[in-house]
């Protein structure tokens, strides 16, 4: 075998001080109550993984802007044709898709399905979709990349109960913006889109929802969003969504069974995805009419929630020496953000993305948050990238992908987003993901990663050929020792899958060498020996021996 190229994939981890946080008595973890501040003077850490998801309804909002580009006045839409919602400066939406039905074709979820792991297909029975008629639901115009946004859709699956019942909630966002400055004439541009499948009870009450503000004094500038409560919305873990008068409270999700959504795509998809879930199967397929046909199958994981607190006169240098400069952005207890931290507590939000930025804040806390995760929730989530960041990603092997390039799934508490990073000098792709060593409830937390590249991009990347691309997986310790791993590798449909699971985050390192049979070298063929044969040949008493592959005998001789 020939190896042309290795893949190293590197864990973070830590176990170091006992964090300083206030357990809750949640009965799930998928419902797990954010921990209040311990008093003034310290600042916290909440990452909550699907918090970034399901944070807001849906919303389409119109920004007029004055002569000196200040935010004059702000409108809530239910369509483009609405009064007051004129393109004139910015227009945002968050759009939660609805089913596919015959007024919306597009930018919609065509089907839901699922299988058991032995491969039964299980019924799915729609049950309506989560809230209702919302208040900011908006009809959206495919001719202007503008999708239409609802309430998430719920169905039953009576074949595979949870704990809370049979009762699923599909919520698939897509976020886009379009801005004069780039055209007077633009059509929206979607930023990302995420989408989750959640295990839910229907809590009736009085509640709340997050929505995107209308209030014009809380935007310095049109680039910002800010949140609105709109009622009494609950505290963060509560409801995986709600309205004014439900909660969806949430539950753990089967593991046992691959959950599948399919997408038909006006918003057209490129580059890479990233998720929370395992053994993913994706296909993305051009349509005759341009449109995109997105099917996603995969198992749910646990991924740790982090929720900690640490006093700021005992916060480590690193932490300390990161936040410097940075803003008091957070959620802030006992005063507000422009006070001194000393005279308030603020808690940092750990869910907004996962980048190069993020990763670094997240290695910072490692020190607070010590070897051991607060929580162990559920996940099924894939969302697309939202920056690459690194310039040596940029590679021109990514865009012979025709749409997607592949898709990243970890059940790590913070990792990249992007795709590898490529160093063609080396031949190697490095991938940083960073957990606790240990679960919630004391086991070791055992790792999964699984990565679906495009034959057509590692081809690009390697410089393979068309023949079949092998690889071999190793899981070695920070010791140097054997990591024991279930590990899978295959080529299929045009994508090359590769996965490890149940290695630890004591720092190991995943080594994936990507090998090629090289061509058989061209044995040149011998010429057959001509076989020749003998003649004796009289004139008169003179004889001669004539050789040749067909012999003759010469003029005036006669064979003998």
């Amino acid at each position: 075998m020939k190896r042309l190229g290795k893949f190293v994939l590197l864990l973070i981890s830590v176990a170091l001080i006992a964090p300083t946080l206030a357990h809750g008595a949640d009965s799930y973890d998928e419902q797990h109550l954010a921990s209040p501040a311990p008093a003034k003077n310290f600042q916290g850490y909440l990452l909550q993984d699907s918090a970034e998801i399901t944070r807001f309804n849906s919303g389409f909002i119109s920004f007029k802007v004055n002569s000196a580009q200040g935010v004059e006045s702000i409108t809530a839409c239910s369509s483009l044709g609405q009064s007051g919602c004129e393109f004139t400066s910015k227009q945002f939406y968050r759009a939660i898709l609805p089913k596919c039905d015959s007024v919306n074709t597009v930018d919609c979820i065509t089907k839901v399905f699922a299988k058991t792991d032995d491969g039964k297909e299980l019924d799915i029975q729609p049950a309506g979709i989560f809230a209702d008629k919302g208040k900011y639901d908006f009809q959206g115009d495919p001719s202007q990349n503008l999708p239409t946004g609802g309430g998430a859709i719920l169905v039953k699956i009576p074949d595979a109960p949870h704990a809370g019942g049979d009762l699923y909630l599909i919520k698939s966002e897509m976020v886009g913006v379009r801005d004069t400055n780039n055209s007077p004439t633009a059509k929206f541009l979607m930023q990302r889109m995420q989408t989750g499948i959640f295990a839910i009870a229907i809590e009736k009450g009085t509640f709340g929802f997050s929505s995107m503000s209308t209030d014009p004094k809380q935007y310095p500038t049109t680039d910002w969003l800010i949140g609105a409560p709109v009622g009494n919305p609950p505290e963060t873990g509560k409801c995986v969504m709600s309205s004014v008068t439900e909660c969806a409270k949430g539950f753990p999700l089967p593991q046992n069974v691959a959950f599948g959504l399919q997408f038909r795509m006006n918003n057209q998809l490129n580059g890479w995805l990233h998720g929370r879930m395992k053994a993913p199967s994706i296909t993305l397929v051009k349509e005759a009419a341009g449109t995109q046909l997105l099917t996603v199958q995969a198992n749910a994981i646990k991924v740790p929630l982090i929720d900690v607190w640490v006093n700021n006169d005992a916060m480590p240098a690193g932490l300390k020496n990161y936040y410097s400069g940075i803003p008091n952005w957070g959620s802030t207890t006992f005063g507000t953000k422009d006070q001194p931290l000393s005279e308030i507590a603020l808690r940092r939000d750990g869910n907004d993305g996962n980048n190069a930025n993020t990763m670094k804040e997240f290695v910072n806390w490692l020190p607070v948050i010590g070897d051991k995760a607060q929580g162990m929730p559920t996940a099924w989530m894939l969302k697309t990238m939202i920056s690459f960041g690194d310039t040596k990603n940029e590679s021109p092997c990514f865009a012979k992908s025709n749409g997607f390039a592949g898709v990243v799934s970890t059940n790590a508490a913070q990792y990249l987003d992007g795709p590898p990073s490529f160093d063609k000098n080396e031949g190697v792709l490095d991938y940083k993901v960073a957990a606790p060593h240990l679960t919630s409830t004391g086991d070791v937390f055992k790792g999964t990663y699984d990565l679906v590249m495009s034959s057509v991009v590692a081809r690009c990347l390697y410089g393979f050929s068309q023949a079949p691309i092998g690889a071999t997986i190793s899981i070695v310790s920070e010791s140097g020792e054997p990591n024991i791993a279930t590990t899978l590798v295959r080529e299929k449909d045009g994508f090359l899958n590769l996965a490890a699971y149940n290695f630890t985050f004591s720092s190991p390192t995943v080594r994936v060498k990507l090998t090629q049979e090289a061509a058989a070298p061209v044995v040149p063929v011998k010429p057959a020996a001509i076989k020749k044969s003998s003649i004796t040949c009289l004139k008169g008493k003179t004889s001669k021996k004539v050789t040749a592959v067909n012999p003759v005998c010469p003029k005036g001789y006669k064979k003998k």
